[in-house]
């Protein structure tokens, strides 16, 4: 399914299973936020022209609209911001390893990755009518150690992404106890003592 998809530091043998990214609702919320700044910058516009019938030929027009671009272009900026947060923001899980690529601004990027053998616990979680309604939330996979735990925030489908991970990890921890078995048995093959 995400055969096309090739992330930097695939393994050769890595196939993506799940790839996810914030429930669509999320983004659709803040372009809403968006869109009512550009309403309300509209109906700014409208105001004082209709209280003022000269207001184009007063002195502080030029003022006036200097602060509706000024405006213009940090509702720009900040609508570019959502979109990279949106796009940007990724987990990916494969049949070694849970990915979470995060994009913090511009201009920082964390890229974290935890392999499947070291996940102690996944927990999902829908919080609210609206999550539940569409059927998004989060998922918290926590690690025995001391190392920071993954939290895939408002992604679609919780309870069968955790279900996917909780089924590949019981794999791969199965497949590497197998391989410690026959390790095992080749060594005491070869004459070593139990």
């Amino acid at each position: 399914m995400f055969e096309e998809i090739k992330f930097p530091g695939q393994h050769e043998n890595e196939k993506i299973i799940l790839f996810l990214r914030r429930h669509w609702f999320i983004f659709l919320m803040r372009i809403l936020l968006i869109l009512i700044s550009i309403v309300a910058l509209v109906v700014i516009y409208v105001f004082f022209n209709s209280v003022n019938s000269n207001f184009r030929e007063s002195a502080y027009y030029n003022l006036f609209l200097f602060g509706e671009s000024l405006a213009t272009l940090f509702i720009w900026n900040f609508f570019f911001i959502l979109w990279l947060d949106y796009y940007l923001d990724a987990w990916i899980v494969t049949n070694e390893r849970v990915i979470n690529i995060e994009q913090r601004g511009f201009f920082t990027r964390k890229i974290s990755e935890l392999k499947l053998t070291k996940i102690q616990d996944v927990t999902s979680e829908i919080i609210g009518v609206i999550p539940t309604l569409f059927n998004y939330g989060n998922i918290h996979v926590q690690t025995a150690g001391e190392q920071e735990h993954f939290v895939f925030l408002q992604i679609p489908d919780p309870n069968y992404v955790k279900s996917v991970i909780v089924e590949l990890q019981e794999k791969e921890r199965l497949s590497e106890e197998k391989e410690l078995g026959e390790i095992i048995r080749g060594n005491n093959k070869s004459g070593l003592s139990p």
